[in-house]
């Protein structure tokens, strides 16, 4: 391991508590890593937009911030210097159209984003929770082809932990080459273009930018993490993460996301680095 160039972490379960509250140590390393001249990064199923912006600032963390964000599992990516913001490979109407038919007999309910609301086929409860939530907008299909009225970058399920393993089963063995499903919570299944992850965006990222991927530390939790902590230079999975997100890192940390994880790992063996340098 040696010093980053570059920080990379995961929202949900890595960077947060089950609160969504970034804790006081991992707060107090990242912002002395920043003022280092070490560039701090999002790399999250979330796309940058006013949600991302009033997380940053609950946290006390947006001036002097986050540097770059991998969203929406890495199809996309914002960089703060310029204020560029790229996407990459969305799935098409024909897909989107093809995933939710093929669910249909699940009697989900899917979402996606569009035009900075989130566009689903029937309002519930867990609609009505998340809205309130995030502070966002909901739109209801009056027709289902309404969904795949235009392209996208990802479409969702909340499904019911208990039903995960049947729904993942189901998605899993209905797969086509047009796109891919993984699990980014307990509770949320996820559909994208086969190319897409958030390692994907990385490497886009060092082509953008240059920041080499040997160069950066990358920290998270669950499967959508996995090729994240695969194509850092060094990735970190939390006590608390996925069996195979684990088997994907370098190091798990001793203490879990509820217990200040990350931040203890930056303390012990990140900030130590810096006498090095």
């Amino acid at each position: 391991m040696k010093l980053p160039k570059l920080i990379a972490a995961d929202i949900d379960g890595t960077l947060v508590n089950d609160d969504g509250e970034m804790l006081e140590l991992t707060r107090s390393a990242l912002k002395i890593l920043h003022r280092h001249g070490i560039l701090l990064g999002i790399a999250s199923g979330r796309g940058y937009d006013a949600t991302i912006i009033d997380k940053l600032k609950k946290w006390d963390f947006e001036d002097p911030g986050f540097d770059m964000m991998i969203g929406l599992n890495g199809g996309q990516i914002y960089d703060r210097t310029s204020g560029n913001i790229h996407q990459f490979n969305e799935l098409q109407p024909e897909t989107i159209r093809e995933i939710i038919l093929m669910m249909e007999p699940l009697d989900l309910n899917p979402f996606l984003y569009r035009n900075g609301k989130q566009f689903v086929k029937r309002i519930d409860e867990s609609v009505r929770a998340s809205s309130a939530r995030n502070h966002q907008a909901v739109v209801a299909a009056e027709d289902l082809s309404e969904m795949w009225a235009d392209q996208c970058p990802k479409l969702m399920f909340r499904v019911p932990a208990e039903r995960m393993p049947e729904v993942e089963q189901w998605a899993f063995a209905h797969q086509t080459p047009a796109w891919k499903a993984f699990k980014t919570q307990t509770t949320m299944l996820e559909f994208c273009d086969p190319m897409i992850n958030k390692g994907f965006g990385l490497k886009e990222y060092e082509k953008l930018y240059g920041v080499r991927v040997e160069d950066v530390m990358a920290f998270g939790d669950m499967s959508n993490d996995n090729e994240l902590l695969e194509t850092a230079g060094w990735g970190v999975c939390l006590k608390n993460g996925a069996d195979d997100t684990k088997a994907c890192a370098d190091a798990v940390t001793e203490y879990t996301n509820n217990e200040d994880g990350m931040g203890h790992y930056l303390y012990d063996h990140v900030l130590p680095l810096l006498e090095e340098k």
